[in-house]
């Protein structure tokens, strides 16, 4: 058996991750997969559990029913799905080139497809997202633009009408927008409705408009609907989808890249 390298903090994310993506998971497959004791599994289990980040079950734990309104806290979602947010952040930056301008969606994926922009040169970022305008280097020939409107209560993100007046009135090369569920019947939908006008829009001023979400959104229907999956140009997400989902998405002409 492997060392296990991972501090407890750290397990119990991965452990987290790993039931998000597969639904379920029994204790003596997280032993073998994070090659520690079942013992050790079965304290971070009843941690988590006790956190109510999911739900015990005898043998294992499976993932909490969230409700279609449900959102996590920023500071939650930035570190899960970390290394397919990256290679989905690294294939987005390669659609960008010299002299494109680009429309950037809140969202902790879009954070990182910002970061992958941060050497592109001659470039035009537009976003709504405050923590991506504060947080993003640019190269020096390339520019920022922040849409201005109303910062949500408690988030990171502005929108309302003046965002969106703002986004109706521009026309950019690619925009690239996060989603909370993306479904074969619901179509891509969103956990609140004040972003969903943004959003729209930010697929409209597109000449190409990329949906980016890793492999645990997929399956998932959230509160509000943004559109049918055939109305973005591409979706963008991980190697994590397989199966019926990826063969029904293709069957259905959606334009869908797996990194």
């Amino acid at each position: 058996m492997e060392k296990n390298t991972y501090i407890p903090a750290e397990r119990q994310k991965k452990i987290m991750e790993y039931i998000e993506a597969n639904t379920s998971a029994q204790i003596h497959e997280l032993a073998e997969k994070f090659h520690v004791s079942e013992a050790t599994v079965r304290r971070d289990l009843d941690d988590l559990d006790q956190q109510g980040a999911l739900r015990r079950t005898h043998g294992g734990a499976i993932k909490v029913d969230r409700s279609t309104s449900y959102e996590s806290m920023y500071s939650e979602k930035i570190s899960l799905m970390l290394d397919e947010k990256h290679r989905i952040a690294d294939a987005a930056a390669k659609l960008v080139h010299p002299g494109d301008t680009v429309m950037i969606d809140s969202g902790t994926t879009t954070f990182y497809i910002a970061q992958a922009l941060s050497h592109h040169e001659n470039i035009t970022i537009i976003t709504n997202d405050l923590y991506i305008a504060y947080q993003t280097p640019l190269h020096p020939s390339s520019t920022l633009v922040v849409t201005g409107g109303t910062r949500r209560q408690g988030r990171q993100e502005l929108v309302g009408t003046v965002t969106e007046g703002f986004i109706r009135d521009t026309h950019v090369d690619v925009a690239f927008i996060g989603v909370d569920g993306i479904d074969l019947t619901g179509g891509a939908t969103n956990a609140n409705f004040a972003e969903v006008g943004v959003k729209r829009l930010m697929l409209r001023s597109a000449a190409r408009g990329v949906i980016v979400a890793d492999h645990t959104k997929f399956g998932r229907v959230a509160l509000a609907r943004i559109c049918d999956l055939t109305d973005a140009g591409m979706i963008l997400t991980d190697s994590g989808l397989e199966g019926e989902m990826l063969a029904r998405l293709k069957k259905l002409g959606v334009q869908i890249e797996l990194v």
